[in-house]
């Protein structure tokens, strides 16, 4: 989904989006560079950092394993590294046995003595992680140090046109558990070793960080039990759940709509796409006709001008000419301003295939208000982002006017009394 100012940068340079795509996300001798920090934030700033330092620092190695890998800058971050990188790279998301999406990047590693593991599951599954170990060369092998996760691929679209997320923890034990993971991976190949799904089947909780804890899941796993783990997060969940999404499955996303009426809990949200099996669970929901309330967005976008907004590209457009993900990332957070405020993050959608078919990981941290705090604020903008979007379409599409309760009557704050308004501000503001 394009943002305003993209819109209008846009229209200024007089481009398309294929020309966008071209000029400003895949890097080239003509790449705007400004338009592409913009896009890509502070994440892209962050993880080319990360390769900085490595690649400057002759005692530190880099150990990572993902997914895709075909966005020129980040794999030249990684070939200045050079036989200090460690790489368990995929096939990407191929559908013939044998193909490889990575092929091209796969090659410049090994001319650069990068140290790659071929990890080829797809088409029968997907290895989707998107993790980093970062640690010190020593006398007595790798220690690792920190850990870069998240829902990022390594792709012009996931650095510069997707909503992405990361986080950087560093964490000697939690660094070392991803490292173990790392070593599992490169010795499996290409399938699910018993050596692997043994010690996916045992995730490790109560980590400590500070004050938090940190509970450490991997995937594939037997009988779901991560799903399981997330549906009962989500149940005892006291306040509310804020959540981005790509594509989740039925479960736990079924469980957390329904908790704002069993519970009485302030749920919002945003997916990309929600699965066709959910598609009925999924719709836009409100509380009664009058209301536009909306719980749940699908990412859409402002199809014509309205007031000084500037036409936007829609969904269906950024798939022809961009990616297929627009809100790609992973994030659940519980509670935010409660007791015990719980952020999960990671490359697992959410879904049964994350579960039981690929390579994922997820955390879950409990107890640190700061790392809730931010993950809060990122949801609420992008709920807030689509919501406007959404409600413009539905309007249009109900044949209403979009703009009823615009009023210089102060009665139309009768609203924030009553229903939904009045559980937002309950959530948002709340009596001491």
């Amino acid at each position: 989904m394009l943002s305003q100012f993209m819109a209008r940068y846009m229209k200024r340079k007089g481009i398309t989006l294929a020309e966008l795509k071209e000029t400003a996300v895949v890097v080239s001798e003509q790449v705007d560079r400004e338009a592409r920090s913009f896009l890509g934030g502070t994440l892209r700033e962050t993880m080319l950092q990360m390769m900085a330092e490595v690649a400057d620092d002759d005692g530190l190695e880099l150990h990572a394993a993902l997914y895709e890998l075909s966005d020129e800058e980040l794999v030249d971050g990684l070939v200045a590294i050079g036989e200090r990188a460690h790489i368990v790279l995929a096939n990407g998301s191929v559908e013939v046995q044998g193909e490889d999406e990575n092929e091209e990047a796969r090659t410049r590693l090994n001319d650069a003595g990068v140290v790659v593991h071929d990890r080829f599951l797809a088409p029968r599954a997907l290895a989707h992680n998107k993790f980093v170990v970062v640690g010190r060369r020593a006398a007595g092998g790798f220690k690792p140090e920190k850990v870069w996760t998240g829902s990022t691929n390594w792709t012009p679209t996931g650095l510069c046109t997707q909503l992405n997320n990361g986080i950087m923890l560093v964490h000697d034990e939690l660094a070392e558990r991803f490292e173990a993971q790392f070593k599992l991976l490169a010795e499996a190949g290409d399938v699910v070793s018993e050596e692997l799904l043994a010690s996916n089947n045992r995730p490790k909780r109560g980590i400590p960080l500070g004050d938090a804890t940190i509970d450490s899941w991997f995937s594939k796993m037997s009988g779901e039990v991560d799903i399981e783990e997330l549906v009962d997060l989500v149940k005892n969940a006291k306040q509310g759940v804020l959540f981005v999404m790509f594509q989740p499955g039925n479960e736990p996303v079924r469980t957390l709509l329904r908790m704002q009426e069993e519970k009485n809990l302030y749920v919002r949200g945003v997916a990309t796409q929600f699965t066709s099996t959910g598609a009925e669970e999924f719709k836009l929901l409100k509380q009664n006709p009058e209301d536009f309330f909306l719980d749940s967005a699908q990412a859409t976008g402002v199809r014509k001008t309205v007031g000084e907004w500037a036409v936007e590209g829609t969904a269906t457009d950024f798939r022809a000419h961009i990616g297929h993900a627009i809100t790609h990332s992973k994030m659940i957070v519980i509670d935010p301003f409660g007791d015990d405020p719980i952020v999960i993050t990671g490359s697992h959608n959410f879904s049964k295939s994350a579960s039981g078919k690929n390579d994922e990981n997820f955390l879950v941290i409990r107890g640190h208000r700061e790392i809730a705090m931010h993950y809060s604020i990122n949801a609420m903008q992008t709920y807030s982002h689509y919501r406007w979007r959404a409600y413009l379409e539905e309007a249009a599409r109900e044949h209403r006017d979009p703009f009823q309760f615009l009023s210089r009557n102060p009665n139309w704050q009768r609203r924030r009394r009553t229903g939904e308004t009045k559980r937002m501000l309950e959530f948002w503001l709340p009596e001491d």
